[in-house]
């Protein structure tokens, strides 16, 4: 069976981007709840098959996510999970994504970037990665 390269989501897409990172690129203008928190983690695990991953979050300048949904996000146990980066555009969403560090403490390694390219720098230290991300925020 092929794997999956794309999922839809109610609220953007899950991407496979390379064998072992996996982009989640949301619509701005949404609320995420824990609905969709859970979706896009499903949608992760599917797409990553039984390899190690990385996440990469473009939010799409979302900046209103339920406080459950953070909660779940930094608690949820996935040892195939390894890392987690946030890509910001916007000082708000720079504050919003610290407070999420700062008060939910992840439970995986977690950073906050402003291009893609330095949160490529940082994934290669817990995955491996084939191709050099080359999407637009």
């Amino acid at each position: 069976m092929a794997k999956q390269e794309n999922i839809r989501i109610r609220i953007g897409e899950v991407i496979l981007y390379s064998e072992q990172l996996v982009l989640v690129k949301l619509i701005h203008d949404h609320e995420i709840t824990l609905d969709d928190v859970k979706e896009q983690i499903d949608a992760a695990l599917a797409i990553s098959g039984n390899q190690d991953f990385a996440v990469i979050l473009d939010g799409g300048l979302t900046l209103d996510v339920t406080d459950e949904a953070m909660s779940y996000a930094a608690r949820f146990k996935n040892e195939r999970w390894k890392a987690f980066a946030i890509i910001v555009r916007s000082i708000s969403e720079r504050l919003f994504a610290n407070y999420y560090l700062m008060f939910k403490k992840p439970i995986r390694p977690t950073k906050v970037f402003t291009t893609p390219a330095g949160a490529e720098k940082w994934l290669k230290e817990y995955i491996k990665m084939e191709v050099p991300l080359k999407y637009e925020i």
